[in-house]
């Protein structure tokens, strides 16, 4: 009975591991976070925001990749999508006001 507990603790245990996403594959350099909280900055996102929180992370990614025009076009269509999202009067304390800047900025670059 003891082996089967056990057994069904390391079953359960690798189950849980590998159903968990790995966080450090999304990770970004130092360098590119303080470009892209720059960039987000440079185009009137704000600090504090789900928009500049969106803005670095997409930004950050482009960084990281060398590809800084992608990191800044980022920017500015994060901008666009936060003006996008408080025209329509969604606030911006919601998570409503996240999956819509998050759509507009899809949107965006999808083009």
């Amino acid at each position: 009975m003891l082996r089967f507990n056990i057994l069904l603790v390391v079953i359960g245990g690798l189950a849980i591991a590998t159903t968990i996403p790995k966080q450090g594959a999304e990770a970004q350099s130092g360098q590119a976070l303080v470009f892209a909280e720059h960039a987000c900055l440079d185009y009137g996102v704000t600090p504090g925001t789900a928009a500049f929180e969106s803005c670095v992370e997409r930004a950050s990614r482009a960084f990281d990749r060398g590809e800084p025009d992608l990191a800044y076009m980022q920017a500015r269509v994060t901008r666009e999508a936060r003006d996008a999202c408080q025209s329509y009067g969604v606030d911006p304390e919601t998570l409503g006001y996240r999956q819509c800047v998050a759509t507009q900025v899809d949107r965006r670059t999808k083009r």
